[in-house]
């Protein structure tokens, strides 16, 4: 095969296009194929070398010795799949064996009784590419008409996606009986990856197509014949990668397979992302297949799963506390009533300035609030966090805070050591009027000592006054 045998079929599908005269049968488009596919066969006998170059289709027809002049029995076990093939990734498959095998040189009898050295020589490549141009020749719109993978050109030439009906919305999806698979992943019948807009296959570096790898069902397998100790150290990483045990009816090294919502629906999911991811990004091997267990297929992605919600949970809490501390401005209402009360307290009248400088102040001591209050709501430990903090007696439990299950026994951390373990202290809100106050004290210290002063000389004087009406009464 060469070059010339990959412009040809190019040149045919061109011509399809322009007459429109798509074949209808995908037997019958293989077979036009297989008539433009060239295939070099050097011989040699008595080191006296020749070659020359028939079509697959004339080697299909399995010409005897005295039409080619040697047997070349070679093709024979792949005449019905390069014939008759169920969709073009079987065809291409038999192409490239039927190729890989005849590239070998084997001795063959000659029609003169001599004996020849045959082998298939040329470049191979050629077959990734012809596989490659069909396919997308098949769903590639024309001038005057669109094609999908569900309206393609020639049908047959893949097996379509499997589509289910959602129970609940009525939306068609893609899905997998057999395997777990997300509904935005495109699979076939034979449970293999495929471009949903082009139908071509999906295949990783080495050319192998992509298929899932954890079947439905694989997530209550996880935890079937564990001890409890295991089963709640899995938890502990469930719960990690954000199981959420306050949603179910959580129990410590016990799992409930009739349950929803929990460990079993958890691992269920992480094993269609692992399937999903596995095949969106082949080269990161997210999954280790040669694994004996379940858990240890999926731990290269959980760790990959680790260091991405690492990276994500810090890009969000670093917008969450960029906006923590955004509030709506006080009004001047709102501003002129504090001030006015706090100044009343103290035996003084504000003033329009007044209002101005402590407006900022106030503005500024609420946002303060805010975001404290946000810190607040962070640092608080949730149960997620004290699970994960707990430890078994394999992992160094004491006796102290012992909660103990039939054979099974864990310690957790009191609210103090959880929040010291987490880096989480316990905060004060801030009231931002009786921190007005304590700046107001501060900055009007001698406007309010003036203000003292002349309401005790008030006083004195009005004491005076008593005094003396009651000293002119006596007289």
């Amino acid at each position: 095969m060469d070059d010339k045998t990959l412009r040809q079929i190019e040149g045919y599908l061109e011509e399809l296009d322009e007459s429109k005269g798509y074949p209808a049968d995908f037997n019958a488009f293989i077979s036009e194929i297989n008539k433009l596919i060239n295939i070099p066969i050097r011989t040699n006998i008595d080191g006296k070398i020749s070659a020359e170059a028939y079509t697959l289709s004339y080697l299909l027809s399995r010409p005897g010795r005295n039409e080619l002049g040697y047997d070349f029995e070679s093709i024979d076990p792949y005449v019905d799949g390069l014939t008759q093939p169920e969709n073009l990734e079987t065809y291409i498959n038999s192409l490239t064996q039927f190729i890989e095998d005849a590239s070998i040189e084997t001795e063959s009898t000659a029609s003169t009784g001599d004996t020849y050295k045959v082998q298939v020589i040329g470049n191979f490549d050629t077959v990734s590419s012809i596989q490659n141009s069909i396919t997308e020749w098949n769903t590639k719109a024309t001038e005057e008409q669109s094609f999908t993978v569900d309206s393609p050109k020639v049908t047959g030439i893949y097996t379509p996606p499997t589509r289910t009906t959602d129970p609940e919305t009525g939306q068609t999806r893609f899905s997998s009986y057999e395997y777990y698979s997300g509904p935005n992943m495109a699979i076939n019948e034979s449970n293999q990856y495929i471009d949903p807009e082009t139908g071509g296959l999906k295949k990783d570096s080495e050319g192998n197509v992509l298929r899932p790898v954890f079947r439905a069902g694989a997530a209550s397998s996880l935890f079937e014949g564990l001890s409890q100790e295991a089963i709640f150290e899995i938890q502990k990483e469930l719960i990690d990668l954000g199981l959420d045990p306050s949603q179910y009816a959580f129990n410590p090294g016990v799992i409930d397979f009739s349950a929803t919502n929990g460990e079993i629906d958890f691992v269920a999911r992480l094993m269609t992302q692992a399937n999903d991811a596995n095949a969106m990004f082949p080269t990161l091997n997210l999954i280790d297949k040669d694994s004996d267990n379940l858990m240890g297929m999926l731990r290269p992605f959980l760790d990959y799963k680790k260091t991405t919600d690492i990276n994500t949970n810090a890009f969000i809490e670093s917008l969450s506390d960029e906006f923590a501390g955004e509030i709506v401005p006080p009004t001047e209402a709102e501003i002129k009533s504090i001030v006015d009360k706090e100044f009343a307290s103290r035996g003084l009248y504000a003033t329009a300035n007044d209002y101005g400088k402590y407006a900022t102040i106030f503005s500024n001591l609420k946002k303060d609030a805010a975001t404290r209050q946000a810190e607040i709501e962070k640092n608080k430990p949730s149960l997620g966090d004290v699970i994960g903090l707990s430890k078994t007696f394999s992992q160094g439990a004491t006796a102290g805070g012992m909660y103990t299950y039939p054979g099974f026994g864990i310690t957790t951390p009191t609210a103090e050591e959880t929040r010291k373990q987490l880096g989480k202290p316990l905060l004060q809100p801030i009231d931002p009027v009786f921190e007005l106050g304590k700046i107001i004290d501060n900055i009007e210290a001698g406007r309010i000592d003036a203000s003292q002063e002349i309401v005790g000389r008030q006083a004195a004087a009005a004491e005076f006054k008593r005094n003396f009406m009651v000293f002119e009464e006596n007289f």
